[in-house]
């Protein structure tokens, strides 16, 4: 359920739009009617986001006053204290709503900055320059790991090829800089190590940090070829390490997918090691940020039973209460109990725990994110999995807006494109994951967002296919064999269905249904969702001694 509900006249559905993703970006969910159809269904939502929202804005406009729907919604908010007028163009409420003073709106520019949007924020009791300061100044104190980008060698006498060589450089320092959790050593400090051969464990330790990533560029004829290492400072040891080849002109020209593509496996890669580290530190030693990267660790995985799960969430609850104005651990905790509600991860009795776990946790978070990429990614995430895909779209769009080498933000992007029903769009996003890191980030759930995109699109023939193959990967995936178990029974291959349901059987004895429900219903086609349940339905309570073997 919402935080806000707007009422609206539909012949203002384009300024309204603007209004509740600019309220989405400030950390407020909000329903407002554009998808929903026609008939009962229509009267039953409504009635339901209505009476659930903390705060009706009803919009009025020389349209709206003249809506009888408009009229009635205006009319339960006032009677229930929650009413937040505003006028669209200038028009008076109508008569009977002119007791509450209506925000005026006319002349807004779709701009947050605007005075009359801040004084809506005002009205919610939030105002965005006190808590940007705010959040800023609490956030800086927490360590970050450390990072050096040392200048690209040139492996060639051709001066063209050293200058391109220190661009490249210099691109990928600023690119990495975006990123608020990430201590970035200035130019200054990594070019005082240009034509200098140095262990990189003394570099590590002169500059105070964990990583080193160093690099060449060698001219091939019309081709240059650019090599890239990412490297543990602590041990010396390769963490990665990759080549890319172009066209020399168009590098000259347009280094940024080079440098996309480095930036974003690099960080991919660094959140892996952080990971590890998390894992070998004594309790004692860890502070939020390990926290939220052991925690990470074990919702990307799910090959781990419910109680490791359910330990895993009140650990890093617990580091939250020390560090409550930290809101990567917010983001992180909401996003794991929703993808614990949504795949059915969850003992019988954990469920409205985990729900208002996840709700007020998303809340803050969006609250305290300001403008960090990665807790918004993060945010994006756990609305993706809570099926808001009208809030997590434009967040997670105007994340790569800023930072387009954040492939994990690239993977919720798909899937909620795909909830959203635009397949198109979701396979494209995969499709620049390969492009940018296809060994990074989430790439071992690869096979779950091609198969989730091809199911949801009713291409069961693939999504059975990939998401088989993601089952193997992911044995105690439940939900991954569920949908599996329903796009072969659409096949008429009723026996390797059945094979699926007991896999998820085995993968979770606390499974039931009803706790897959939005996985499997709530999609673009409702009907189509409905059918699939049934179908789930219909399987589970099958008696059957298949053997679960492949």
């Amino acid at each position: 359920m919402a935080d806000v509900f707007i009422s609206y006249s539909h012949e203002d559905r384009e300024l309204v739009q603007s209004l509740a993703e600019s309220l989405q970006l400030e950390g407020f969910s909000v329903w407002w009617d554009r998808d929903i159809g026609g008939g009962a269904e229509f009267a039953h939502a409504i009635e339901r986001e209505l009476s659930a929202a903390e705060t009706v804005v009803v919009a009025w406009s020389s349209a709206s006053i003249g809506s009888h729907w408009v009229r009635d919604e205006a009319e339960y908010a006032r009677g229930e204290n929650k009413l937040l007028p505003l006028s669209l163009d200038g028009v008076l409420p109508p008569l009977g709503f002119r007791q509450i003073h209506a925000l005026e709106f006319k002349g807004w520019d779709r701009k947050a900055e605007h005075p009359a949007f801040a004084a809506l924020l005002r009205s919610f009791g939030q105002d965005r320059s006190s808590t940007a300061t705010s959040i800023e100044h609490k956030t800086s104190t927490w360590a970050k790991p450390g990072i050096v980008v040392l200048p690209f060698t040139s492996l060639s006498t051709d001066k063209e090829i050293e200058f391109l060589a220190d661009g490249i450089t210099e691109d990928v320092i600023t690119a990495l800089s975006t990123n608020q959790h990430v201590s970035v050593a200035a130019r200054s400090s990594s070019f005082a190590y240009k034509e200098r051969s140095a262990d990189v464990r003394k570099i590590g330790q002169a500059l105070g940090v964990r990583y080193v990533i160093e690099g060449s560029v060698r001219k091939m004829g019309k081709r240059a070829r650019v090599a890239a290492q990412f490297v543990s400072a602590d041990s010396g040891a390769q963490i990665w390490a990759n080549k890319f080849d172009f066209v020399l002109e168009e590098l000259y020209g347009d280094p940024d997918e080079l440098v996309t593509q480095i930036s974003g496996n690099v960080f991919a890669q660094l959140l892996t090691a952080e990971s590890e580290r998390a894992k070998r530190l004594p309790p004692d030693a860890m502070g939020i940020w390990e926290h939220c990267q052991l925690a990470r660790s074990y919702f990307k995985r799910w090959e781990v039973s419910i109680e490791t799960i359910s330990r895993t969430l009140d650990a890093l609850e617990r580091a939250i209460a020390t560090a409550p104005e930290y809101a990567l651990g917010h983001a992180i905790l909401s996003w794991g109990c929703n993808a614990a509600i949504v795949n059915g991860a969850y003992e019988n009795d954990r469920f409205e725990p985990l729900l208002e776990k996840a709700k007020k946790h998303l809340k803050i978070a969006r609250i305290q994110a300001g403008d960090d990429p990665y807790c918004l990614t993060m945010v994006g995430a756990s609305e993706t999995f809570a099926a808001m895909h009208d809030c997590a779209i434009p967040r997670l769009e105007r994340v790569l807006e800023r930072n387009p080498a954040n492939v994990e933000a690239w993977y919720f992007l798909a899937q909620a494109y795909a909830q959203g029903g635009r397949f198109a769009e979701a396979r494209a996003a995969l499709d620049r994951v390969n492009a940018i890191a296809p060994e990074g980030g989430l790439s071992g759930f690869h096979q779950w967002y091609l198969g989730y995109v091809a199911y949801a699109s009713g291409d069961y023939e693939d999504a059975a296919s990939y998401l088989k193959a993601q089952g193997r990967r992911t044995p105690s995936w439940a939900g991954c064999h569920a949908l599996a178990a329903i796009s072969c029974f659409i096949l008429s291959d009723e026996d390797e269905a059945r094979r699926s349901i007991a896999k998820a059987k085995d993968a979770n004895p606390h499974l039931r249904p009803e706790k897959l429900a939005g996985l499997v219903r709530i999609q673009h086609d409702r009907d189509k969702g409905a059918r699939e349940y049934a179908i789930l339905e219909q399987l589970w309570h099958e008696d059957s001694e298949s053997p679960t073997q492949s």
